[in-house]
């Protein structure tokens, strides 16, 4: 069975596990026995929400957390100190795995076996990896690109969506490489071939990062490279070379309201093995 909640509740899910595994040791007929975390920012609202209880509230929560099977999250990188404070609180360490609306779940920490912080775990059996490399001479870091048996067509009854979109994603616009599709991520391997995402792929001169925030794990924060000519036009106006307003606002007709940037560095260069640069001239 399946329980969905018609909103996110930090108490309503504490209170659900407490009732699932009361203090006598006692378990429901219907009690949660998984929980998708579908973000990080859900588990730093619950570990808030945790650490606002009395001592006699945060026992009792704590120890019906633990008697879940399985705890999961994914859509975006985990901090690591947001894992080992939930680990610490229910005895969890959170599986972490990769996926995509076009092809599901494709990589995945394991359920039984090491499950490594800050990486989305190895393929599932019948998916096949492949890592295009970049153009920047970074040994091991690519694009990732995968071939899965659930991998989609394209948008139903939408084909020119589908093309468009991810044309846009590919260096040399295509969508598949020999039955493989090129996700637009950037990731390396590990030396134990855990998957590591590093961020968007492509030849910008922007850098997309998460800097630690107490609300929701992390902050979307942008360091950009300015055109040099655009840079002294707007020197000579006494403005900046770029604000903060402006990024967003050519940013939100590509990005979701949740993907655009609240805060934003300009540099005067990236790092050579920085990932996710792209070549931007705002006018």
């Amino acid at each position: 069975m399946v329980e969905f909640m018609p909103k996110f509740s930090v108490s309503g899910i504490w209170k659900r596990w407490r009732e699932s595994y009361p203090k006598d040791g006692t378990k429901l007929n219907d009690a949660t026995t998984v929980f998708t975390g579908y973000v990080p920012t859900m588990y730093t609202r619950l570990i808030q929400g945790y650490e606002a209880m009395d001592p006699d509230l945060q026992a009792a929560s704590a120890s019906a957390g633990s008697q879940l099977r399985l705890m999961m999250c994914g859509s975006s990188a985990l901090p690591l100190p947001v894992m080992q404070q939930w680990e610490a609180i229910t005895g969890h360490r959170l599986l972490e795995r990769y996926g995509m609306t076009e092809f599901v779940m494709a990589l995945s920490n394991p359920l039984k076996g090491v499950r490594k912080g800050g990486t989305v775990g190895k393929p599932f059996p019948g998916v096949q990896v492949k890592i295009l490399a970049d153009n920047d001479g970074n040994e091991g870091v690519g694009e990732l690109c995968i071939k899965s048996p659930s991998l989609f067509k394209e948008y139903w009854k939408r084909p020119e969506v589908f093309l468009y979109l991810f044309v846009l994603l590919s260096n040399q616009g295509v969508i598949y490489r020999g039955g493989f599709f090129k996700t637009g991520d950037a990731v390396k391997v590990d030396e134990d071939g855990y998957y590591v995402i590093l961020g968007p792929s492509g030849h910008f001169r922007m850098l997309c990062l998460g800097l630690p925030d107490k609300t929701y794990g992390e902050a979307v924060t942008a360091i950009i490279v300015p055109n040099m000519e655009l840079k002294k036009i707007r020197e000579k106006d006494l403005k900046p070379a770029i604000t903060l307003d402006e990024l967003c606002s050519w940013a939100k007709q590509k990005l979701a309201p949740y993907k655009l940037p609240t805060r934003l560095f300009v540099w005067d260069s990236l790092p050579r093995n920085a990932m996710g640069k792209v070549n931007i001239i705002l006018y």
